[in-house]
């Protein structure tokens, strides 16, 4: 590796060469650190195997969104076992700039994919037949990435409710990142109604904004990116399955926002 070097003037006058500090490369952990079992669910580590129902039953139509955030700049994910049909789908999309971009479908035991992000959506889709379980491993390598974990999280899994973010009222804050999923325990078409909006204005809404993204045909969509104050239109929710992604930039705040599903 070539280093930069500084001159600096000593006390007598000498000019002398040293090397500038740099950041060193992490390497993966040699086995997983955490072991993930549920249908879903915010995973914040630097490695994990996620398990879920390996060579039991899952029913038809169950999906799963799992959230992962890593501490470094690379996601590997390798297949370690599978009972998935056909029919069935386990998907793996970037989520860089906080919106599930490019995506992988998983389908043979052994498989590895990376992807250059320290964050990304896995997504458990069952086709119209019960199916058997799986397990999918993952670690992370590279820098340390400069953002943290997020600032909020939610798995919203009951068939019908209503959520607000800030949660105990007030002002959400200044640099923030946070998740929803909308995820009902019984698979079935939903409508997401949005009942407060208090967010910073902006044209394009390029500073403080959610985004609604909806899981159809075995790919997020995103429906729209919205801020200030006037409610976003109903979605209808074909499978069921949403995300709900909020950011705010570093200044003015406002009173968040709050949606039902139903």
């Amino acid at each position: 590796m070539t280093s930069i070097l500084f001159l600096t003037i000593t006390f007598m006058g000498i000019l002398t060469a040293s090397a500038a500090p740099s950041q060193s490369y992490a390497d993966e952990d040699p086995t997983p650190v955490a072991t993930v079992t549920t249908c879903g669910g915010y995973v914040n580590t630097s490695s994990a195997l996620i398990e879920y129902q390996p060579g039991a039953s899952i029913r038809a139509d169950q999906q799963c969104v799992w959230i992962v955030k890593v501490p470094l700049t690379f996601l590997r994910f390798r297949l370690v076992s599978s009972g998935l049909g056909e029919n069935d789908g386990l998907f793996i999309n970037d989520f860089l700039s906080y919106a599930p971009t490019t995506q992988k479908k998983f389908r043979i035991v052994g498989e590895n994919y990376t992807v250059s992000s320290d964050q990304a959506v896995i997504t458990l889709s069952v086709g119209h037949a019960p199916t058997r379980g799986f397990s999918l491993e993952f670690f992370s390598s590279g820098m340390v990435t400069a953002r943290g974990p997020y600032s909020g999280f939610a798995s919203l899994n009951m068939n019908s409710g209503n959520f607000s973010y800030p949660s105990n009222g007030g002002q959400y804050r200044d640099g923030e990142n946070a998740v929803f999923v909308v995820n009902p325990i019984v698979p079935a078409q939903r409508t997401l109604r949005f009942t407060r909006m208090g967010l910073e204005y902006a044209n394009n809404c390029v500073y403080d904004a959610v985004s609604v993204y909806n899981w159809f045909n075995n790919e997020y969509i995103q429906l729209g990116r919205y801020c200030g104050t006037t409610l976003p239109p109903t979605f209808t929710l074909e499978a069921g399955v949403a995300l709900v992604v909020f950011r705010s930039d570093t200044s003015n705040v406002g009173v968040g926002f709050a949606f039902e599903w139903l």
